[in-house]
């Protein structure tokens, strides 16, 4: 596939370049800033913004998918509803179907299925930046593209576990405590997803494998 990656400086963005490239995937990364990617070697880049449109739907000609793995500050209650409307319209205009979009766990109506504690804190200190999330993957569900929605937990820099698991947010009844994963096994998962037809449609969660359960 050829893959167009936005966010590829980024935590989870410049891993699954990396991991896309691993996998034999053709990868295009648009970025702000070239001078930032690292690890390019046999990566096209592209310079432009997300919220241009017109640059990035050049930028999306040939490719097969887009991976939205960007994010705005914990401050900004409005970042991916100024970009996910750009991004849709780039992708309709590249004739780009297929949309896979990192959001996060806490986001909407994953809040619910979380611990107590965990669900205060993403209505309360971190309102702003959930409801800016849960807006902007409703504009990705409504745009008629092949989507993917993935929510993953709480996250840190570290190397790879062997233990994530990716689930359909319809199988998931809790996820209990607090799981943590590395950004690698969210990027690795993306390159799987973007990959898989059974995931269009679906909202899924990357968690542990002890950080989630099922509905019975």
């Amino acid at each position: 596939m050829k893959i167009l990656i936005l966010g590829a400086t980024g935590n989870v963005g410049s891993r699954t370049m990396k991991h896309a490239l691993e996998a034999g995937h053709q990868v295009v990364a648009y970025v702000r800033r070239p001078e930032a990617v690292s690890d390019a070697k046999g990566v096209q880049i592209i310079k432009g913004d997300v919220q241009d449109s017109g640059a990035l739907a050049h930028a999306a000609e040939g490719a097969d998918a887009i991976i939205v793995a960007i994010t705005g500050a914990v401050s900004d209650g409005s970042f991916m509803q100024r970009a996910v409307p750009d991004i849709i319209q780039a992708a309709k205009t590249a004739d780009v179907k297929r949309i896979v979009m990192v959001s996060a766990f806490g986001a909407g109506d994953t809040a619910d299925k979380a611990a107590w504690f965990m669900k205060l804190a993403y209505r309360t200190v971190l309102g702003k930046f959930f409801r800016d999330k849960a807006a902007s993957d409703a504009l990705l569900e409504q745009s008629g593209l092949d989507y993917t929605i993935v929510y993953p937990v709480n996250l840190k820099d570290a190397p790879a576990s062997i233990n994530a698991v990716a689930k359909p947010l319809d199988q998931v009844d809790k996820v209990p405590g607090m799981p943590t994963l590395p950004f690698t096994n969210v990027a690795q998962e993306l390159v799987k997803i973007v990959a898989d037809p059974e995931s269009i449609g679906q909202r899924i969660l990357i968690t542990t494998a002890k950080g989630w359960k099922a509905k019975r």
